[in-house]
């Protein structure tokens, strides 16, 4: 079998790092559900923040390489999003009834006690947080307007509305990056959203404008052949997330850092093991359904919890039972529905973007 070039080992193993956060993603909110106290695998917050890093290696490298009109990459990424979200979210709106019912009847945890009480918030108004969540705006509203509108419905969605505010200023960031004379601009631009993001919840771009920012280095130093101001610049960042979400985002820096070191390493050495092992066919493929992964695992979770309210889910037999019946359902449900929804809406917003472009001609 023939090596994949090492832009290729690179890119598999970038997707199989996707898919390995998605699954951690679900696993927290399981453990979290049942009160399971797992170390490090409650805090999935964590791999949200790879998610992040990620995103900003990924759109850099999208940006820099298809030189587009704004109005088209914008397209281009909201038929990335858009499409399996809203199905996600009509579902979930609809489930909210059942959802209270889920969580009532869950272990008494910290987790479910706050679940509770957003399902209930979502279901009362209803119609606001629709309004608030379809155009993918929960991140922008400052804390206290709104009832808690960037973690109803899709709890899970607040990234994705974190997601969509950077895709809207990438390219402006990557016009910063381009020179250095430029680089005050978006320091003091990332410093300006740090300073009001206090006001905001985590789904605000500043809450994460660091982590983005690292990413989008990571790829200029991959780029380049003179890396050095660019390897500052990065542990810079780096510190400067420490002090902001403390010592366990050595974590999220940690794999961040040893993916992307190891995927840059010869395909035959020991020290491209890791990317190697990520990058692995069943993992890529993980990485190409995380985000149906992501959006959709609550769903099942909810339903099963549901389902186990009289069976009591108290006994450890029914909350592995949950366990294994969310983590298989999910799976399933991520397949059909990067099968239906996300590559239609991709290959949808290629169509419509490329005709655009032939008119335009």
């Amino acid at each position: 079998m023939t090596r994949p070039t090492p832009e290729k080992a690179k890119i598999h193993a970038l997707h199989g790092l996707r898919g390995l956060m998605a699954w951690w993603v679900v696993l927290g909110h399981i453990s979290l559900a049942f009160g399971w106290h797992i170390p490090l695998i409650d805090q999935n917050t964590l791999a949200v923040d790879v998610f992040v890093l990620l995103s900003g290696f990924v759109i850099a490298m999208l940006i820099d390489r298809k030189a587009e009109p704004y109005g088209q990459y914008l397209a281009r990424r909201a038929f990335r999003l858009f499409p399996l979200y809203i199905v996600v979210l009509a579902v979930s709106a609809a489930l909210l009834p059942m959802q209270i019912e889920a969580w009532a009847a869950a272990p008494t945890t910290a987790a479910n006690v706050n679940r509770l009480k957003l399902a209930t918030n979502g279901w009362d108004h209803l119609t606001t947080h629709l309004l608030v969540h379809i155009p993918l705006l929960q991140g922008v509203f400052p804390r206290g307007v709104g009832p808690q509108a960037a973690y109803t419905i899709v709890g899970q969605a607040w990234s994705i509305s974190l997601e969509w505010q950077f895709y809207v200023v990438a390219p402006l960031m990557m016009w910063a990056f381009a020179n250095r004379r430029r680089w005050p601009l978006i320091v003091a631009g990332a410093a300006a959203l740090l300073m009001i993001s206090g006001h905001f919840t985590g789904a605000f771009l500043g809450a994460k404008i660091i982590h983005f920012m690292i990413g989008m280095v990571t790829y200029q130093i991959l780029k380049r052949s003179d890396p050095f101001s660019w390897a500052v610049f990065v542990i810079a960042l780096a510190i400067a997330a420490l002090w902001k979400g403390g010592a366990m985002q050595i974590v999220p820096l940690g794999i961040w850092a040893a993916v992307i070191w190891s995927s840059a390493q010869p395909a035959h050495s020991n020290g491209h093991r890791i990317a190697a092992w990520i990058g692995r066919p069943a993992m890529f493929r993980m990485g190409e359904i995380s985000y149906s992964i992501y959006l959709v695992h609550m769903i099942p979770l909810s339903v099963f919890i549901y389902a186990f309210r009289l069976e009591g889910l108290t006994l450890l037999t029914s909350q592995i039972t949950v366990l294994i019946a969310t983590l298989v359902v999910t799976y399933l449900i991520s397949v059909l529905t990067f099968r239906f929804i996300e590559q239609p809406g991709i290959a949808l917003g290629a169509r419509l973007t490329a005709r655009r472009e032939n008119e335009s001609k």
